[in-house]
């Protein structure tokens, strides 16, 4: 099972610098690219970079969205950001039969 981080934003340049930020080198990614997005294969792995857009609002105008296996894309926020860490967590590296039963199910 895999998760995606989806990046966001408006201001042109924003997503590169945050990136460059993030990855301490340069990547390649346009100017004015308004999205980016990248696949987890191991979703506790997204953990850093949710955590770094978020402790970094207030340097990077992002929004970021995680999409799960359905195909949704699910909202993270500084107010709901620390549930959706507990909830990969408990989704993804919970041992426990009631949780692999339900990742077996969707």
């Amino acid at each position: 099972m895999s998760l995606t981080v989806n990046l966001w934003s408006r201001k042109e340049g924003e997503l590169k610098r945050f990136l460059r930020s993030y990855y301490e080198r340069d990547v390649e990614i346009a100017d004015d690219a308004g999205g980016w997005f990248h696949e987890y294969t191991r979703p506790a792995e997204a953990v850093d970079i949710i955590s770094a857009v978020i402790d970094n609002s207030d340097r990077f105008q992002l929004s970021m969205y995680i999409q799960l296996h359905d195909g949704r894309l699910y909202r993270v926020t500084e107010a709901n950001h620390n549930d959706v860490i507990r909830d990969i967590f408990m989704l993804f590296c919970n041992d426990s039969a009631p949780f692999r039963e339900y990742l077996a199910r969707q």
